[in-house]
């Protein structure tokens, strides 16, 4: 009997161990077995690694779109005008003028708390688009270089951002709270003519309007870009602006093309960039560039710039 229990238990563990054994064949024909006719036996699955996203860095407080508080406005290639915008309630508002490249600068009569828009028109007369103590909009009208002013008359047909400080709307012949970026923030605004003008918003696109500021559209997105000027070349109109770039150590001047904008000079600004003080203003024969108390001109291709004294 021992015998025979002895015999029936290794018979016993032999067949097991087959079984174990078949069974084992089964999976391993099963794991590489194709999952359709002619298909390649998968592979084994790869072991799943963690991803770390890196996030996107938001632009410096130095670098930043927001809405200007200082200007540069351009006649030609030697007369110029600078303006610090202010707000209603602090005022604060401040005008210079350059009759020699921006090499020197005489300081002006403001005539408004706060500044929307200036405009020279002639080598003595201009406009301004301002505000008083309570926002109220007017146009002042100077015929002697800003050394006096007449005004506030009724704004009429006239574009500008909306002096005092406000980050969204503008002054437009159509609506006088005009949103050419929406809900969105309002960098600069630039006049094409009578019924139409650009814009610049605070993420980067460009919008146009043809129908006095009633409606915009998207004309194009430019990523950093802080300030925006326009001119007419062989008879439409020519955005560009003044945007932070890879590659450019300051400030470079890019042209609107199509969708996008296309790089045509860098600018070397060694002092940084301060928030809201970056401002272009582009005209037939010049271009300007003025970075906080320092400014820069161009020829009439916009290529080569200078600093001025």
């Amino acid at each position: 009997m021992t015998r025979w229990m002895r015999s029936s238990t290794g018979r016993l563990a032999l067949v097991g161990l087959l079984v174990l054994l078949v069974v084992d064949a089964a999976l391993v024909a099963l794991a590489y077995r194709p999952d359709a006719v002619g298909a390649a036996p998968a592979a084994p699955a790869p072991r799943s690694t963690p991803v770390t996203s890196t996030p996107t860095p938001s632009p410096t407080p130095e670098t930043r779109p927001v809405p200007l508080r200082q200007v540069v406005v351009a006649l030609d290639d030697s007369r110029a005008w600078r303006a610090v915008l202010g707000t209603c309630d602090k005022g604060g508002a401040a005008i210079e003028v350059t009759g020699d490249g921006g090499r020197t600068w005489g300081t002006r009569v403001v005539p408004a708390k706060a500044l929307g828009r200036v405009q020279p028109v002639s080598a003595d007369r201009a406009f301004v688009i301002g505000a008083d103590a309570s926002c109220t909009a007017g146009e002042f009208i100077t015929d002697d270089g800003a050394r006096t002013w007449n005004g506030p008359r009724a704004l009429q047909g006239g574009w500008s951002r909306t002096p005092g400080g406000a980050t969204g709307t503008a002054v437009t012949p159509e609506r006088p709270t005009a949103r050419p970026c929406g809900p969105g923030t309002l960098v600069d605004l630039s006049r094409v003519s009578g019924t139409s003008a650009r814009a610049l918003c605070g993420d980067g696109s460009v919008t146009t309007s043809s129908d006095g500021g009633a409606t915009w559209t998207r004309l194009a997105q430019v990523g950093s870009a802080m300030a925006l000027s326009v001119r007419e070349e062989k008879g439409s109109a020519r955005a560009y602006v003044a945007r932070v770039a890879d590659g450019c150590e300051g400030v470079e001047l890019a042209r609107v093309t199509g969708k996008s904008a296309t790089s045509v000079a860098c600018v070397v600004v060694p002092d940084g960039l301060p928030e809201g003080r970056v401002s272009i203003s582009v005209v037939d024969a010049a271009g300007w560039l003025a970075v906080g108390d320092t400014v820069w001109r161009s020829g009439a291709d916009l290529r080569t710039w200078t600093r001025t004294a």
